[in-house]
């Protein structure tokens, strides 16, 4: 350990690590700016270190005491001291009013206790608290920042460990909070999975196997006509019996589809068609081709007004 040093530094929270470092320094026989060259750090970094003004970042003051060749107990008193600056710098812990481990029974006792923890050790930025304990499971800085704000707890035990480790919690300490979580998420249960909206019925569903095995053997150009054959004479129909006016391009499809249909060269009836080809002996040979042109299809999409009609 260093031989104490009269204080030379002004009052504050960073005081007593500030006259630490000047004590190392002065053991080590550096001058400011010697240290500054072995540290790899400028001089005015040195002095605002031993100003007390605030505190240096941890990669600053593991620096500094590299070139002071500090014993480890120096070591860990001035991390010590930096966290007690940084804690009444904060001015946090007193507020939170947490119960000791041992005396933690609710929920909120335990997040007033992790969120004290972190206090006491300084604060750490939230996304160098995994880089502290790279052995560990990482912990999400989302995650870090909903506990240290007392908004929820580590999503499981394995993160309560690391957010522990990481605040320089004791392993033998970490048991009772390690307790105090198990029991609380035991009583909470599992969550249950909503169960997911029923899947809207897509148009395929609704129809029957026999046309869908059908529709698989037609090119694309024919089905998508003769569902505009269809579809265009349903529409008629119900605007028909609403006293409805027919949108534009009903008589070109009608005039084409009676074309289309009264010629047995193209399409036999439905009852021809289903005692020549059963479903179950069809095949993509046997099946006739409906012949029809890209302008029948066309006169339909022109249409806006088609799925107005088709939606009322």
């Amino acid at each position: 350990m260093t031989r104490s040093c009269p204080a030379g530094t002004p009052n504050g929270p960073f005081a007593a690590l500030a006259e630490h470092l000047v004590c190392l320094r002065r053991a080590a026989r550096l001058t400011q700016r010697a240290l500054a060259e072995a540290a790899s750090i400028s001089r005015g970094t040195v002095q605002r270190a031993e100003s007390g003004a605030a505190a240096p970042s941890p990669a600053v003051l593991d620096a500094y005491l590299r070139a002071c060749r500090a014993s480890a107990p120096d070591k860990t008193r001035a991390r010590l001291l930096r966290n007690r600056g940084r804690t009444a710098l904060r001015g946090r812990l007193r507020s939170l009013d947490a119960p000791k481990p041992a005396l933690i029974h609710t929920e909120d006792d335990l997040g007033a206790a992790l969120a004290a923890v972190y206090e006491r050790a300084g604060a750490p930025s939230l996304r160098e608290l995994s880089r502290l304990v790279p052995h560990r499971p990482p912990l999400p800085p989302t995650t870090a920042w909903r506990i240290v704000h007392r908004m929820g707890l580590p999503a499981s035990l394995e993160q309560l460990v690391t957010f522990l480790t990481a605040c320089g919690v004791r392993p033998a300490e970490q048991r009772l909070y390690a307790e105090a979580y198990s029991l609380f998420t035991a009583v909470r249960g599992v969550r249950v999975t909503p169960t997911p909206p029923p899947r809207l019925t897509h148009y395929t569903d609704k129809i029957s196997p026999r046309f869908r095995n059908l529709l698989d053997f037609l090119p694309a150009l024919d089905v998508e006509a003769a569902l505009t054959i269809g579809l265009t004479h349903a529409v008629a129909q119900h605007l028909r019996r609403n006293g409805a006016a027919l949108p534009a391009g009903v008589d070109a499809i009608s005039f084409s589809s009676r074309l289309l249909f009264d010629d047995e060269s193209l399409i036999p009836s439905s009852e021809i068609f289903q005692r020549r080809y059963p479903p179950e002996l069809a095949a993509p040979a046997r099946i006739p081709a409906l012949r029809t042109t890209r302008p029948l299809v066309d006169s339909i999409q022109a249409s806006p007004s088609w799925t107005e009609h088709l939606a009322r």
